[in-house]
């Protein structure tokens, strides 16, 4: 597994950069992956697509074929499976910390005091490679270096169909931005729920 992230130093413009993932945090997203469900195409378009319209941190963690995109949100960790078969699967995962970033806890997460800040495996999916992106000491930590072309290949291959239904998206909701917008965020509570603890 090796994050794929864009490193923005001397322009707007960012390069593709990738950084391993290490062992512990590989091993909590596989054993998060095993609790994916099919994402059919409509679901995507109003669900998780609509949050790389929002401020929520992200990032995409390449295993082999397979792209994983993490997103920082509730109930803690959104992840959307993407591969150049064009078959998505995703899943909710609650936080380890559940009181993360000011959320509430719920009396089924356990008392508060033992939650353990370091020990955070979603908060280092996605805040190693997002702060590597416009922090220098942030990518040389996670060592972080510019993407040769086979693994640009493999990343664009993956990203290929939510892609295209990004433009389906653009001719749908271009006038009703909001809208969907909102739709989109009620869906995502309604599907999400509390998420799956993982322990």
């Amino acid at each position: 597994m090796q994050y794929v992230n864009f490193v923005y130093e001397d322009s707007h413009d960012g390069k593709l950069h990738t950084g391993p993932v290490p062992d512990g945090d590989a091993a909590y997203l596989r054993k998060a992956a095993t609790h994916l469900r099919p994402l059919s195409d409509e679901d995507y378009i109003t669900g998780p697509a609509c949050l790389l319209h929002t401020m929520a941190e992200y990032s995409y963690v390449l295993d082999d074929q397979v792209l994983y995109w993490c997103v920082e949100w509730d109930p803690g960790l959104l992840i959307v499976r993407m591969s150049p078969n064009q078959e998505m699967k995703w899943v909710a995962i609650r936080s380890p910390v559940p009181n993360f970033g000011g959320r509430e806890p719920l009396p089924e997460d356990g008392d508060p005091d033992e939650y353990d800040e370091d020990d955070n495996p979603q908060y280092n999916l996605i805040f190693t490679p997002w702060d590597a992106q416009f922090d220098k000491d942030a990518k040389e930590w996670g060592s972080f270096v510019p993407a040769d072309s086979e693994v640009q290949a493999r990343f664009q291959r993956a990203l290929t169909h939510v892609n295209s239904l990004g433009e389906v998206m653009q001719s749908r909701y271009a006038d009703d931005r909001e809208s969907w917008l909102s739709r989109c965020m009620q869906n995502l509570e309604n599907r999400c729920g509390e998420g799956v603890r993982l322990r």
